[in-house]
């Protein structure tokens, strides 16, 4: 409410006795003194109501509206109770430029803090009406199908807020003010990872100095941490502008909403897609080419340079949601032109690369037919980037692995079978090569790896346990190391003198634990061929 507001309100008989052209300054709050020196209980915006009694003659009155000045008071009203305002009152207030204001001695100063309160009272109202209409708009050209981005970098630089959208992997989504390093944003999405609730973090100090931030989860319908947006605002909440955490819901449920939509979104293309490991295998390639719109356009020589890597991606043991691991991979191959689809638990994506001309993390040129050479680089290109950003999700893992595989860049669609196989060969290879999250390329399968993918896991499992089950159950009991004592041993390929160099024990103790494994399984180990079951056996245990 401004003072030129309050002196129109004709019930309260106010009437300006000097500095009337200052009349449009707001009023913060009202308060009343009589104290000579008020100044310590100001904070700048009030209207300061006195009834004059800290007057004890002339000097007093500058003293007194100089230290109102100083202090960013909006204005000064002087009772009338005693009498009318003296002069060098009236004077004070035009050398120091602060508007008084006469207030009748019918007038109660309550009933002039009481019109202030209702004025804030009624604009808050009003703001508050206001914002959720705005809130309401946004949602609606959200749901209309408008750039996120751009909302969302609209209503924060409205709200004052310097704020980011940061998917589970690191990904930039959405922001306002600035850009976040990568490293930055993987961090973010580690904490959040490892504390899906509101929290502040600290990231790596890229300038002078580090960075504070707020962590606010962004849950979808089906929210799942390692398929879940974070909205970031710089500070903590007491650093934000005055109603920033009202600010900070709305955009919180912006994002809510459009990481719904994005969900929506991939789960129809998945629906759309999702006979498309059955048309691989069938070799209907006309079929598979309509699903992918392989080109999106309907050029042939632009077909025929287009060229794909198939990625498949499993969580281990079964995920709690039986869409969460193509939720998951549709995460790591966001941004890269590509569709995840659920294929026999699993999740399969097919990635255009080089020829293809749209995956921007897979750039490259790429020749008609044959090798090609910038294929494979950005095929390896392409492994490298969904290694770091799996690397990201370890952190909400838990219980759970990840394990990729990822196909060589192939040519047209009938090619596409066979890097389907390829893909699932190389992620079985990485189930079996452990740790949080792995993967494994195509190209890593060498003989005796390929014929152990391609084996069920139930038979594996079986003669993993056959050969060096006995080796583990006598470890377990006699706190001993026959199994990686073996595995040294057949990795020195059975050289008792560098073996027992390699692990600093004398060469009679690795013969008694040798002779010990050859008693418990009852092979030989001076076979080639017991080697060979031993060393596949291993491979398996990892």
């Amino acid at each position: 409410m401004r003072i030129s507001d309050l002196v129109a309100v004709t019930h309260l008989r106010l009437r300006f006795l000097a500095a009337s052209e200052h009349a449009d300054r707001e009023i913060s709050r009202v308060y009343t003194t009589d104290l000579l020196h008020p100044q310590r209980y100001l904070g700048g915006g009030e209207l300061v109501l006195t009834g004059l009694m800290w007057r004890r003659g002339p000097d007093d009155s500058d003293t007194f509206v100089r230290g109102l000045a100083e202090s960013g008071a909006a204005g000064l009203g002087a009772g009338a109770a005693l009498g009318a305002a003296p002069a060098d009152l009236v004077a004070a207030c035009e050398r120091h430029r602060l508007p008084l204001v006469e207030v009748p001695a019918e007038t109660s100063f309550a009933a002039v803090a009481d019109e202030v309160q209702r004025a804030q009272t009624g604009s808050l109202l009003a703001g508050i009406a206001e914002t959720r209409q705005r809130h309401r708009r946004l949602m609606a050209d959200l749901a209309a199908g408008a750039d996120f981005s751009g909302v969302f970098a609209s209503a924060a630089e409205q709200a004052g807020l310097s704020c980011w959208v940061v998917s589970s992997t690191g990904r930039a989504v959405a922001g306002a003010g600035g850009e976040l390093a990568r490293e930055e944003r993987e961090r973010i999405a580690e904490q959040a990872l490892r504390r899906p609730r509101r929290h502040s973090v600290e990231l790596p100090a890229s300038s002078a100095r580090p960075r504070r931030v707020t962590l606010v989860p962004v849950g979808g319908r089906e929210s799942h941490p390692l398929a879940e947006w974070v909205l970031v605002v710089e500070g903590r909440a007491e650093d934000w502008p005055e109603d920033g955490a009202d600010s900070v819901e709305e955009l919180a449920a912006l994002a809510g909403l459009a990481r719904n939509l994005v969900e929506q979104r991939a789960a129809d293309d998945a629906r759309h897609v999702q006979g498309l490991p059955r048309l691989l295998a069938a070799q209907r390639f006309d079929e598979v080419a309509a699903l992918l719109q392989v080109a999106g356009s309907p050029d042939e020589e632009e077909r025929a340079r287009a060229r794909h890597v198939v990625v498949s991606a499993v969580l281990l043991p079964e995920p709690p949601a039986a869409d969460l691991a193509r939720r998951v991979l549709g995460e790591l191959v966001a941004d890269l032109s590509a569709v995840a689809v659920a294929a026999d638990g699993a999740a399969m994506a097919v990635v255009p690369v080089a020829g293809g001309g749209r995956n921007a993390a897979a750039a490259g040129e790429g020749g008609d037919g044959g090798a090609a050479p910038g294929a494979d680089a950005d095929a390896q290109a392409l492994r490298a980037e969904l290694a770091r950003r799996a690397a990201v999700l370890e952190a909400g893992l838990r219980d759970h692995r990840l394990a990729i595989g990822v196909s060589a860049a192939v040519p047209g669609i009938a090619a596409l079978r066979g890097a389907a196989m390829e893909a699932d060969n190389a992620r079985r290879l990485a189930e079996m090569r452990g740790g949080r999250s792995h993967v494994a390329a195509g190209t890593e399968l060498d003989s005796h790896e390929l014929l152990l993918a391609s084996v069920p896991e139930e038979i594996r499992t079986s003669y993993r346990d056959r050969l060096l089950g006995p080796l583990l159950d006598y470890d377990r009991t006699h706190r001993s190391d026959l199994v990686a004592t073996l595995e040294r041993f057949l990795t020195y390929s059975g050289s008792w003198q560098r073996c027992a160099t390699a692990m600093h024990v004398h060469v009679n103790t690795l013969r008694y634990r040798i002779g010990r494994v050859e008693e418990l399984t009852g092979r030989d180990l001076a076979s080639l061929e017991n080697r060979v079951d031993f060393y596949l056996a291993l491979k398996l245990h990892r």
